[in-house]
């Protein structure tokens, strides 16, 4: 029990101390995670364990959807919206029918998406580092981990 409490404090600590994008990052990673450990449960044919999985996957992509902002993210935010409404179906086919495609094509759809936020991260980091000192603490003191895209 320690152990399971001392690793939840790491994981809260960390996404306290990260930022929206990074925090993005670590839902899709921890998705595309559940996504490949259902996958094995379905190999293994252990049910239950599929299914706590899979609904931990819902979770993430319903957050990730409530995030979105149509009005800031315009046509962008609008067609996320409608793929993870698309993924949300697909996997719950995938769920019903213990389909390894469906699982494969949810993960690889979260990964694009991964790396196309992982892209943006990394912009949004050089051009942190071009800021002004100042400009610099004072993004940092307005950290806010709610994302809208």
């Amino acid at each position: 029990m320690v152990k399971g409490s001392l690793s939840q404090q790491y994981r809260e600590m960390h996404l306290v101390s990260s930022s929206p994008g990074e925090t993005v990052l670590m839902l899709y990673d921890g998705a595309i995670r559940f996504l490949k450990e259902a996958a094995r449960e379905i190999g293994e044919k252990n049910i239950p364990a599929k299914i706590r999985l899979v609904q931990k996957v819902e979770r993430i992509i319903d957050y990730l959807q409530s995030c979105l902002d149509n009005e800031k993210g315009g046509e962008i935010a609008r067609n996320l919206d409608r793929l993870y409404d698309y993924m949300l179906v697909r996997l719950t086919e995938a769920n019903l029918h213990n389909d390894l495609d469906r699982i494969e094509e949810i993960a690889e759809l979260l990964s694009t998406i991964r790396q196309g936020w992982a892209t943006i991260c990394e912009g949004a980091k050089k051009e942190e580092g071009a800021e002004a000192p100042e400009e610099t603490k004072a993004r940092a003191a307005q950290k806010n981990i709610m994302v809208s895209v």
